[in-house]
């Protein structure tokens, strides 16, 4: 009878390692799987901070195409006689909406448009206003400040 009762030792431990190897097995898969979601959760974090740089560059890039569209405006209106120029340099700020905050759908500036450097380091010029709908991509200019 002690043979039996060894052997039936025998039969439980190798069945209490057989579940302590299966329950290893499974931590180790459900490791490896939270791992997984990790390394996904964070691959697409860097791809949306990727995308959301490539819009924020994309902006300033449109800002500089209103800067220089709004200096074409003021250009022809000196060669029509209506401002003085000539026009050095434009330059717009938003005042409204923003180009870093990319839940904004459209941002209002005000463009200053020089036409003189003073003594003093200031400029004098004109003011435009522009508004940008960063959604279609469309912007829209004209002489004096944003209604912002």
């Amino acid at each position: 009878m002690l043979l039996i009762a060894g052997g039936g030792t025998a039969v439980a431990v190798v069945h209490a390692r057989q579940v302590a190897a299966a329950e290893e097995k499974a931590k180790q898969k459900q490791e490896a799987a939270a791992r997984t979601r990790a390394e996904q959760r964070e691959a697409q974090r860097a791809a949306q901070e990727e995308a959301d740089e490539a819009e924020r560059s994309s902006r300033a890039e449109t800002v500089k195409e209103v800067e220089a569209s709004v200096k074409t405006m003021a250009e022809e209106n000196v060669t029509k006689g209506l401002l003085d120029g000539p026009i050095l340099s434009v330059s717009c700020n938003p005042v409204s909406g923003s180009t870093d905050d990319l839940t904004d759908a459209t941002t209002s500036f005000d463009c200053f448009a020089a036409n003189k450097d003073n003594a003093d380091g200031t400029q004098s010029g004109y003011f435009f206003n522009a508004t940008v709908n960063w959604d279609s991509g469309n912007y829209t200019y004209g002489l004096g400040k944003s209604g912002a």
